[in-house]
């Protein structure tokens, strides 16, 4: 009886389902915005209220909607690369600029309306910031790789 065993070839697998579920969701989001927007602003203590801060907030919603389904669609390309034995190609260097920059644009959204409407999108703001140093990290390494691999590949 042959032993089930996990690798990264399952890794890369189970996160591109995962990050087409999260295409999923985000679409489901995204055209649930209005309600979306109008249960934050019947339900939650907000800031200041009014119809400006719905239009705002849905503005901000859509907003981040283009990034995150920009960013969803660079990490999947990423991941089938990887998948494809592609690693240290620059296509990766260019998906992980991109994903870094869809989160830096995230926490640039919302931030400010953190400050001003509603004090939890502080903390997404953080986290997608994070998130955008990380993967600038990650895009600096595999940038390294791909020089290196180019070097290697002239010298033989």
């Amino acid at each position: 009886m042959k032993q089930w065993q996990w690798d990264s070839r399952k890794s890369v697998t189970l996160t591109r389902y995962v990050v087409v579920l999260a295409m999923l969701g985000s679409a489901v989001a995204t055209v649930c915005g209005p309600w979306l927007v109008q249960w934050i602003t019947t339900t939650k203590h907000l800031n200041v209220n009014g119809p400006a801060v719905e239009i705002s907030l849905l503005v901000l919603g859509y907003a981040c909607a283009v990034l995150a389904f920009w960013m969803l669609y660079n990490l999947y390309r990423f991941l089938t690369r990887l998948e494809q034995g592609q690693v240290f190609v620059p296509q990766t260097v260019t998906a992980l600029r991109r994903i870094s920059g869809c989160c830096a644009g995230a926490a640039a959204l919302c931030l400010p309306a953190g400050i001003v409407i509603y004090l939890p999108f502080c903390f997404l703001a953080v986290a997608a910031g994070f998130m955008a140093l990380l993967v600038l990290v990650l895009k600096d390494a595999f940038a390294q790789a791909v020089r290196m691999k180019d070097e290697l590949d002239f010298t033989v």
